[in-house]
């Protein structure tokens, strides 16, 4: 038979079980704030006997005061947190969503060329318009003048951007060849700090491009039209990521 008192211990101290939906809605809470790089406090704990988390602290000024307290004394500001760290969550996939969708190209080298254009500071947009004009995304395309890949990189570029190659086969890796074909854009863009040159160079050589500025002649060629359209399809961003290290050494070569 069980006893109307089988919650109490020995002690006579009540020991109540928490309610599931206490337990669910506690970690969802540390699940969200956790993916958002909050720390969980060290007396902030579950209403269960669960194993610890460890979370990677941030700086405490970065941190919402009204919560992280053992409860949450701002309804408001605890679902204004979590809010904004699901859309946080949420960004990237859309964004590859939409460059799949738009472009009718796999997720795997959507997510691909998003991530390496961020780390070497270019807009991912121009980076996705670069990578059709050159190679309608075939990774192992091959021009007639020899250029390779994604970014259709000719070898001796890509060699005095990165020493360490040895084959084609390794220009022609899709990771690498994004790699430097796009930090070559971006020193480019640094070089001229202008989106419109900064390709004219891609496309014809920083030699070309600055002797047609000497001679004060435009060096378009048609090929940054081609990449950043035309009408309300026409890129208006400046290339380069807001906040990227810009001053940053990055090797420089001729292209074609």
């Amino acid at each position: 038979m069980h006893s109307k008192h089988a919650g109490a211990d020995r002690t006579g101290i009540s020991m109540r079980h928490p309610r599931p939906g206490a337990v669910r809605r506690w970690w969802i809470l540390v699940l969200v704030l956790g993916l958002a790089g909050a720390p969980i406090p060290a007396h902030a704990t579950p209403p269960s006997p669960f194993v610890s988390l460890h979370t990677a602290a941030v700086p405490a000024d970065t941190l919402n005061p009204g919560i992280y307290r053992g409860k949450v004394s701002n309804t408001g500001s605890a679902w204004r947190v979590i809010r904004e760290s699901s859309q946080r969550l949420l960004e990237p996939d859309t964004r590859i969503l939409r460059y799949t969708t738009r472009y009718t190209i796999s997720t795997e080298l959507a997510n691909k060329i998003i991530e390496v254009a961020t780390d070497e500071g270019v807009d991912p947009d121009l980076a996705f318009r670069l990578v059709r004009v050159e190679s309608r995304f075939h990774t192992r395309a091959r021009s007639s003048q020899g250029a390779l890949g994604l970014t259709q990189l000719m070898p001796s570029t890509a060699r005095a951007l990165d020493r360490s190659l040895r084959s084609e086969a390794d220009i022609l890796d899709p990771r690498t060849n994004l790699r430097l074909g796009l930090r070559y854009l971006r020193t480019m863009i640094d070089r001229y700090d202008d989106v419109r040159l900064g390709l004219l160079a891609y496309n014809r050589g920083p030699g070309t491009v600055d002797r047609a500025l000497r001679r004060g002649k435009d060096p378009e060629n048609g090929y940054s039209r081609k990449v950043l359209g035309s009408g309300a399809n026409r890129y208006a961003g400046a290339g380069r990521l807001t906040g990227s290290d810009s001053s940053e050494t990055r090797s420089t070569g001729e292209r074609r």
